[in-house]
């Protein structure tokens, strides 16, 4: 059940990431996207290795998450010059 409900949120964040009309919002929609696959990774995978592979995508997401806020953060920063 808990594997459907993640899918779900999947959909629905890749749904609203194509329909995002603004960069910072299409970053944290992929954000949540990938956080969920790792997720989804860690419950359907019942291995050792499918443990590892969950830890290592978890690992990268974060990663991944943290280049979104930085970029965030130069968005804010950033001065636009009308030509």
């Amino acid at each position: 059940m808990i594997e459907e409900i993640i899918g779900i949120i999947i959909i629905i964040m890749a749904i609203r990431t194509i329909l995002a009309k603004n960069k910072a919002e299409r970053m944290l929609y992929v954000n949540v996207i990938d956080f969920a696959v790792s997720a989804l990774i860690a419950l359907t995978v019942d291995s050792p290795f499918g443990l590892i592979i969950a830890i290592t995508f978890f690992i990268t997401s974060t990663i991944g998450s943290n280049a979104i806020a930085y970029t965030l953060n130069r968005l804010e920063n950033e001065i636009i010059l009308d030509e």
